[in-house]
C-alpha cells in the first residue's frame, strides 16, 4: 500500500520506506509484548485486589487436621466443634478463609500438600487427617505426602468422582466418602415419599440401593484398568438391581391381593 502511494506521488519514497519499516518492527514486537503482558502485568493486576494472608507458622497439636474448608470440610469442622473436639483447619483460598473467619471459624492459611506446613499443623502428633480439598491432584499429593512422612495418620478422604475414588483405593485409602452420594440418596428418599411411599419404605429402598451401589463399586474397581469391562459390570449390576426390585414389587402386590381377599368386608 505504501509503495503504491509512493508511486502515485502521495508521499516521497523515503517516507514509504520509513512506514514499511515501522510496520515490520511492530509486527515483530507485538507477540513479545503480548507474552510480557500475559506473564508479568496481568498476574499483578489479578492479585492486586486479592486477600493476602500469612501462612500458618505456630505449631499446632489438635488430634484432627482438616485440609480444605469449603462446603465439604466446613460440615466436618462444625460437627467436631459442636462435640467439643479440636481440629486444625488448613486452606489455601485466602478469600474463603477471610469469609470463614468473619463467622468465627479459626482457619489457617496454607497448602496441605507442603511438608513443612503439614508438620506445623501438627501431623506428627495428630490422629486423623481429613482430606476435603476440591482439587483431585492436590488431594492425591496430600495423601502421598501423609503416607510417606506420617504413616500413623488415619485418612478420611473426600472422593470427587469414580476415577478419584479408584485412585484413592489404589493408595490403600479405605475411609473414602463420595461427596454427593449420601445427599443424593436422601433426595431420592424424599422423592419416593412425595410419590406416596411410606417413610419407612422409602428409607428401606434407599438403604438397599446404597448397599447395592457400594458392592457394585467394589466389583467395578477390580476392572478399573479395563474400561469396557468396567462399563459392562456397571450395566449388569444395574440390570440385576432393577430385576430384583421388580420381582419384589410383584411379590408384594400379590401378597396384598391375597390379604385383601381373605379379609372380611364390612358388608359381609
Amino acid at each position: 500500500v505504501f509503495q503504491a502511494a509512493a508511486g502515485a506521488k502521495v508521499f516521497p519514497a523515503e517516507t514509504a520506506s520509513l512506514l514499511i519499516g515501522a510496520v515490520a518492527i511492530s509486527m515483530l514486537l507485538s507477540p513479545l509484548l503480548l507474552v510480557a503482558i500475559d506473564r508479568l502485568l496481568l498476574p499483578r493486576w489479578a492479585n492486586r485486589g486479592a486477600t493476602q494472608l500469612e501462612e500458618i507458622s505456630e505449631q499446632q497439636d489438635a488430634p484432627v487436621i482438616i485440609a480444605g474448608f469449603g462446603r465439604y470440610g466446613q460440615i466436618i469442622g462444625r460437627m467436631l466443634t459442636a462435640q467439643g473436639l479440636a481440629a486444625t483447619v488448613l486452606d489455601h483460598d485466602a478469600d474463603m478463609i477471610e469469609a470463614a473467619r468473619s463467622f468465627g471459624y479459626k482457619v489457617f492459611y496454607g497448602d496441605a500438600s507442603r511438608l513443612d506446613l503439614l508438620r506445623t499443623a501438627g501431623a506428627q502428633t495428630a490422629k486423623i487427617l481429613v482430606v476435603a480439598v476440591d482439587d483431585k491432584e492436590q488431594s492425591l499429593a496430600i495423601i502421598d505426602l501423609a503416607r510417606e512422612h506420617f504413616p500413623h495418620l488415619e485418612l478420611v478422604v473426600r472422593a470427587r468422582d469414580v476415577t478419584h475414588w479408584n485412585q484413592l483405593r489404589d493408595r490403600g485409602v479405605l475411609r473414602v466418602e463420595r461427596e454427593l452420594f449420601e445427599s443424593s440418596l436422601r433426595s431420592a428418599r424424599t422423592v419416593l415419599e412425595v410419590l406416596g411411599y411410606a417413610p419407612h419404605e422409602a428409607r428401606r429402598q434407599a438403604m438397599r440401593f446404597r448397599r447395592h451401589n457400594v458392592q457394585l463399586f467394589e466389583k467395578m474397581y477390580e476392572h478399573r484398568q479395563d474400561r469396557a469391562r468396567m462399563i459392562a459390570v456397571a450395566k449388569q449390576g444395574r440390570q440385576q438391581l432393577e430385576e430384583q426390585m421388580a420381582q419384589e414389587r410383584a411379590e408384594a402386590q400379590r401378597r396384598r391381593g391375597e390379604n385383601e381377599a381373605r379379609a372380611p368386608g364390612w358388608d359381609r
